[in-house]
């Protein structure tokens, strides 16, 4: 019997301190937590909009058909976090087994997200993310026979300075944004280079509209150039963030998740939220712009993984120190503006302790799906109306759930040991691992072992030595 994943509040708090970023230094911390965090106004509120390279009015189509959209014509985003996925099409194999199909050149050990962009598969890469220096972003073309795994951005910057962190430490996510690719860095090297602001800035990296990277600029790789709106690759700035998480369009802007330092205050001491950076119009940079908590309770806190559901964006916490009494927020604009302030951010819990840990997010036929790391282990939950939430139950022998994805007409899941069908109340295995050690085994929130659809096929990200894995029928 595989035993399944099981945190006692001890252990998650323990495991919450661990994967805190190294470089940070301590900030003052009050003895006693607020009972309830408040929201202020934001000047920031009226943040410039993309409006020459998204247009709002515009939604994506579904990804596949399903219920009736709820929202109706009164919807504004399409729900989810990526441009629109295929699922594939043909019958779902009813039991098969993932296959090794390769490992890219600086795959290190972890691949934390995995997008599919034109005719290219691209994987984020981590060794130990906001603790290890390594950060590299695959891009596997099946087509190439010859070299069908490259590198297609290295931020390992070798030979430089280790002390402070020489590399990037971790790329967590990449999006697929109106045709491109965005790559927050997650923990950048020595808090930055000081391009826009000495106290600390974060970086995302934006490709071209084919999916190409501007490489590190010599010597001693550094950030590239700015990118353009009309499709040239660079790395945005982001003044003031310690780290960027992941990035989102949200009401015709491009929305960064962050742990920052407020405008006006010392980087290093005092105040570190987490908060929430806009894009500037040319993509230059992305501005600080909302925060939570506020007011500040002292401590470090980040906002992580966010996902768009009925219009409003749902956004993960990261408190350092795991007395949080709330698991994720929730940011709703009024109908009829794009503009976001302060007062629409509102902390919500869903699990009995709060400081849930946001694993992934996934929207399916108008559902939400979240996957969190608690106090009681990790679980899946979902809900229809982004309140009322439903656990979903997992056989024990599954392990740890880390990603879900549409593939062939059915809902998956994967888990530590295994793939799952999600049809209603049922849960049909499809895949189960042989290893001995899986090579999705969870070990940590920020990096999970990734799904997705690429050419017809089922791919998944390894955790143990970055290797790509791919789903195949069994014989029968």
């Amino acid at each position: 019997m595989v035993p399944s994943l099981n945190l006692t509040q001890s252990t998650a708090l323990a495991f919450i301190l661990a994967v805190g970023c190294a470089r940070l230094a301590p900030v003052d911390a009050i003895a006693t937590p607020p009972t309830k965090f408040e929201t202020l106004p934001s000047a920031a509120a009226n943040a410039p909009s993309l409006s020459s390279a998204v247009d709002p009015s515009v939604a994506a189509p579904p990804v596949s058909k399903g219920p009736q959209d709820p929202l109706g014509a009164q919807r504004i985003d399409r729900d989810g976090n990526d441009d629109a996925e295929p699922e594939g099409s043909g019958p779902l194999p009813t039991h098969g087994h993932f296959e090794k199909v390769g490992r890219a050149p600086i795959s290190l050990k972890q691949i934390c997200d995995l997008t599919a962009l034109g005719d290219s598969l691209y994987a984020a890469h981590s060794l130990s993310p906001l603790g290890v220096d390594g950060a590299t972003i695959s891009r596997y073309k099946p087509s190439d026979k010859q070299r069908p795994f490259s590198v297609a951005f290295d931020w390992n910057r070798p030979g430089e300075p280790a002390k402070g962190g020489g590399a990037g430490q971790g790329f967590l996510r990449i999006r697929a944004l109106d045709g491109r690719l965005y790559v927050p860095d997650a923990d950048p090297p020595y808090n930055g280079f000081g391009l826009a602001d000495w106290g600390t800035e974060g970086y995302v990296f934006v490709s071209s509209n084919d999916g190409n990277f501007a490489s590190a600029v010599r010597p001693h790789y550094r950030p590239p150039g700015r990118p353009s709106i009309d499709g040239r690759a660079g790395s945005s700035i982001l003044p003031r963030a310690y780290h960027v998480f992941d990035v989102i369009r949200f009401r015709g802007k491009l929305v960064a998740s962050t742990g920052s330092v407020p405008p006006k205050e010392r980087a290093w001491y005092g105040s570190s939220p987490g908060a929430l950076h806009v894009a500037n119009a040319d993509l230059s940079r992305f501005e600080y712009t909302l925060a939570y908590p506020l007011p500040d309770p002292g401590g470090v806190w980040r906002l992580t993984y966010m996902v768009r559901f009925h219009d409003r964006l749902y956004v993960g916490i990261q408190d350092y120190d795991g007395r949080s009494p709330h698991d994720f927020v929730v940011v709703a604009p009024p109908a009829g503006t794009n503009a976001l302030a302060q007062e629409q951010l509102t902390p919500k819990r869903v699990t009995e302790g709060g400081a849930a840990q946001t694993v992934r997010w996934y929207v399916d036929n108008f559902r939400l799906y979240w996957i969190a790391w608690g106090r009681d282990g990790v679980h899946l939950r979902v809900t229809d109306d982004g309140e009322h939430w439903t656990h979903v139950d997992l056989p024990q022998q599954a392990g740890a759930p880390t990603d879900l994805v549409r593939f062939r007409g059915a809902l998956l899941v994967l888990t530590e040991w295994g793939l799952y069908r999600l049809d209603g109340n049922r849960v049909e295995p499809i895949a189960r691992v042989s290893e001995k050690k899986s090579p999705f085994e969870m070990r940590d929130f920020l990096c999970a072992a990734p799904l997705s659809v690429f050419e017809n096929e089922l791919y998944a990200g390894g955790q143990r030595d970055g290797s790509l894995y791919r789903f195949v029928a069994d014989e029968s």
